[in-house]
């Protein structure tokens, strides 16, 4: 291996290290501040509260992202100029039906309205949107302005988002104590990093073919409400 191909290496190293410690700030920025909001606002992960609780830890911590590392609009996959106009019309489509599935909780289920209206808005909202923006967009920019193929970007990211929902364990572990039936932590984190992994080669062959990520927000959006 000559010095050129060991300096490749070696950075590509260094892109990969630095985006893997972009997200364990994140999980622990997030696990942080929900554990002191529950500790002080909402003890009961069944009441719409907990579920709110969570949808604002998430848009602080996104805000927190936004300020410290200052991500363009295209950074983000989010730049809207370009677009084709018949594009533009399916994605504000697409983010309509979005919010008719989320707030349509609220007539659907009238026994647990506010519950659902807040889950809805935790994982149809902000989660997506946040996921979104920090794998297909950050850090699929990240991969791909450092020589990574969109094969190796689509490979990386989706098998990144995989793992990175082991660090959601706190707040499932939390919620789950509170159901006796719940399945073994181990059975529901290996599930949610599978189902996460192949969730992430969906929304990366979409921003793939986009090069924008509205199309993967979307289908994420819609495929968290209806599997709550």
């Amino acid at each position: 291996m000559d010095k050129t191909e060991s300096r490749s290496i070696s950075g590509l190293k260094t892109v990969l290290g630095g985006i893997i410690l972009i997200l364990l700030l994140i999980h622990l920025a997030e696990n942080g501040i929900l554990f002191l909001a529950v500790r002080a606002f909402v003890q009961n992960p069944n009441i719409p509260k907990f579920r709110l609780v969570s949808a604002a830890v998430t848009i602080v911590v996104s805000i927190l992202f936004l300020i410290v590392l200052k991500p363009a609009a295209g950074q983000l996959g989010l730049a809207w100029a370009g677009i084709p106009r018949r594009t533009k019309i399916l994605y504000c489509a697409g983010g309509a039906f979005v919010l008719l599935l989320v707030f349509s909780s609220t007539f659907i289920m009238a026994d647990i309205k506010y519950f659902a209206l807040a889950t809805n808005l935790n994982f149809g909202l902000t989660t997506p949107v946040f996921e979104e923006t920090l794998f297909r967009g950050y850090c699929w920019d990240k991969l791909r302005t450092n020589r990574f193929s969109n094969l190796a970007t689509l490979i990386v990211t989706s098998v990144i988002f995989g793992f990175f929902h082991l660090g959601y364990y706190y707040q499932i572990e939390y919620a789950t104590r509170f159901h006796p039936d719940a399945p073994p932590m181990v059975h529901i984190m290996l599930t949610k990093v599978l189902f996460g992994t192949v969730l992430g080669f969906l929304m990366g062959w979409i921003r793939w073919k986009s090069k924008k990520v509205y199309g993967s927000i979307i289908l994420h959006a819609i495929l968290n409400i209806m599997g709550k």
